[in-house]
């Protein structure tokens, strides 16, 4: 259920924007509001305390940020305390940004290494990407560990595990499979 009232708030933000031709500066808000409410997670805690009153709550959304960000975006943050839908709000912004990126013709790829990869090494990652997905890819990057070594490469929802620890995986896997034979 979080996924589709994340999916239908950032849609209808994205709806909006597009119609008033606003993408990108709404773009940019969002991802300021969704960095703010990110570093004070305690501002979301108290938008979903019980015991403070719904007008409190309005009330404090509009001074954190009316005059930093549109009627628009303020006005979602409100309803979403209307609706007591703020234990949302983070993960609804993210999603209208990611729609935004899409529509700008971006694409989201994530490359996981057990180690840090240098900037050389990303660059001729996302320029492989690019070339084999005619997008402009925003490429982040994960360190993780328990990969073992390799890398994982997920494009949108396309994963390629190229880890040690994939490949350890698969060959168990097939190794129990044939004793099953």
């Amino acid at each position: 259920m979080a996924e589709l009232v994340t999916k239908r708030y950032a849609k209808a933000l994205f709806d909006v924007a597009e119609e008033k031709n606003t993408l990108e500066a709404f773009e940019q808000e969002a991802i300021k509001i969704s960095e703010i409410l990110k570093k004070n997670i305690g501002f979301i805690q108290i938008l979903g305390h019980p015991n403070i009153i719904q007008e409190e709550k309005i009330k404090l959304v509009e001074e954190a940020f009316d005059g930093n960000a549109s009627n628009e975006l303020v006005g979602l943050l409100v309803l979403l305390v209307k609706k007591n839908r703020e234990n949302y709000m983070i993960e609804i912004l993210d999603e209208f940004v990611n729609m935004a990126k899409v529509a700008q013709g971006f694409l989201q790829a994530t490359v996981t290494s057990a180690i840090p990869l240098q900037q050389e090494q990303l660059s001729k990652i996302k320029s492989n990407i690019e070339n084999n997905t005619s997008k402009k890819i925003e490429l982040n990057a994960v360190v993780d560990e328990s990969i073992i070594g390799g890398m994982i490469i997920q494009v949108g929802d396309k994963v390629i595990d190229g880890s040690i620890k994939g490949k350890m995986q698969a060959l168990k896997s097939e190794l129990n499979n044939l004793r099953l034979a």
